[in-house]
């Protein structure tokens, strides 16, 4: 489909209709009167003169940074103004996502994705607080090493490893007592996820403990897709990251990503490809300890 073309240079007129020779442009940040650049070409490296004085016909090439907005006053060539415009924007074309400004340098200076992406190091500077994404324990991603979140049904931050989810800082409460002098430090009675501790690292907890509830269901492997017939636990699901043990399932095998099940009946993606026919299976909660670690419950 064909479109119209844009206006290939820019001219502007005085309150007569005439053009607006030597003119000037004056061009600032959408509503402030912060002054910033415009560009002689769509390369964007060589700014215009800040104004742009318009040529014998009132007219100049004036190239915009996409996703920025714009304040022009417009003026004669005595600087007797004669409008001004504010908050100029060129569509969003491909250009806007191949090279887009930094954020912050101009306003708008704040900016809202749905997937970003930062190379090397970022830093938050300020006195607020920097908030991750809050969901189920049905609701996590697809997981990658490195991601943490703030899962609502566990009530605690978690991270995901190459041993699957698991709570950060152990999953333990904080250390409490008066001002700086921390004398307890609090768990919970009830483990309701699995738990790597981390290699070359002790970890103590204090009972008595219990585990949560444990799904259970009836399902086979053809492959890495588990299909879930049936569920025979109640107000139990599935999830990423939960292990799934029974029958000839091979050890280890773990949910890495949703099919069309969401934590009941449906297929799932497991890690390791197998062959398991259908039989009763369950997601029991594990707590690894690796070889040179050891958990002390007292």
């Amino acid at each position: 489909m064909a479109s119209l073309t844009p206006t290939p240079k820019q001219q502007f007129f005085d309150a007569n209709g005439n053009p607006l020779v030597l003119g000037k442009v004056y061009t600032y940040a959408g509503g402030t009167t912060t002054p910033i650049p415009t560009y002689v070409d769509q390369v964007g490296l060589t700014t215009n003169t800040n104004p742009i004085i318009l040529d014998s016909r009132g007219m100049a090439n004036i190239w915009l940074q996409p996703s920025v907005a714009y304040k022009y006053v417009i003026t004669d060539a005595n600087d007797v103004l004669q409008y001004t415009t504010d908050n100029i924007r060129v569509p969003i074309d491909n250009l806007s996502f191949g090279s887009p400004p930094p954020l912050g340098d101009v306003t708008p200076n704040s900016g809202a994705f749905t997937t970003l992406s930062a190379s090397g190091e970022v830093t938050f500077t300020g006195f607020g607080a920097t908030k991750l994404q809050v969901g189920t324990t049905p609701e996590r991603p697809t997981p990658s090493e490195g991601m943490i979140r703030y899962n609502s049904t566990t009530d605690e931050f978690e991270g995901y490893s190459a041993s699957g989810w698991g709570a950060l800082g152990g999953g333990g409460g904080g250390g409490s007592g008066g001002g700086s002098n921390l004398i307890m430090f609090e768990n919970d009675q009830v483990i309701t996820t699995s738990y790597t501790i981390t290699t070359g690292k002790n970890a103590m907890s204090t009972g008595t403990l219990t585990t949560g509830d444990i799904f259970e269901g009836v399902g086979s492997i053809s492959g890495t897709t588990l299909s879930v017939s049936s569920v025979t636990s109640v107000g139990v699901t599935l999830s990423v990251g939960k292990s799934v043990v029974g029958g000839d399932i091979l050890d280890g095998t773990v949910i890495t990503e949703f099919g069309t099940g969401t934590g009941g009946e449906g297929t799932y993606t497991v890690n390791i490809s197998q062959d398991a026919s259908s039989t009763t299976f369950t997601s029991p909660i594990i707590i690894t300890v690796p070889t040179d670690s050891r958990w002390v419950i007292i």
